[in-house]
């Protein structure tokens, strides 16, 4: 399955299962269609919920993500000798 922008998948979705998917996702339509167009930037852990809730069709990649999310991934994503290496500095 092809990784799309959060934008393209959820403007994809009819409205009743955009709906399904805030809902799910613990949010509103509204907030979702703000991320959709980059007005809102998302916390890791909601962009973790649209990932897992699109089912692998939107990646983090696709997602706006807040400064603070950003560096939470960067850590989340090191490879452990990399951490070796940090923790021996």
């Amino acid at each position: 399955m092809k990784s799309h922008a959060f934008k393209d998948y959820f403007f994809g979705l009819p409205v009743n299962e955009r709906e399904s998917l805030a809902k799910q996702a613990g949010t509103s339509r509204g907030y979702l269609t703000q991320v959709a167009y980059g007005n809102k930037s998302i916390e890791l852990g909601a962009a973790d919920v649209l990932v897992a809730l699109s089912g692998g069709a939107v990646t983090l990649d696709g997602l706006p993500l807040t400064t603070n999310a950003t560096r939470q991934r960067l850590i989340r994503e090191r490879r452990p000798e990399d951490t070796v290496l940090l923790q021996g500095a």
